[in-house]
């Protein structure tokens, strides 16, 4: 039997999810490839990323998808 994922809510707007996980994004810069991580926080991202070993870490920026994004 599957298990049911725990709802969790945000107390600062209410918004219910099914997991926290975010999506992060590493954009290189000088070569327009985009790499997404899912991740828990942004040491867990920037752990996943270095595990890659891109040479060159200056030409990376980082971006954050939020389960919930503002409208």
């Amino acid at each position: 039997m599957a298990k049911k994922k725990k709802k969790e809510s945000h107390e600062d707007c209410g918004y219910e999810v099914d997991s926290i996980n975010n999506v992060y994004m590493f954009h290189n810069i000088k070569t327009n490839v985009h790499l997404f991580i899912n991740a828990i926080d942004l040491e867990d991202a920037m752990t996943q990323f270095d595990l890659c070993d891109f040479a060159f870490r200056k030409e990376w920026k980082v971006f954050l998808e939020t389960g919930h994004q503002p409208s």
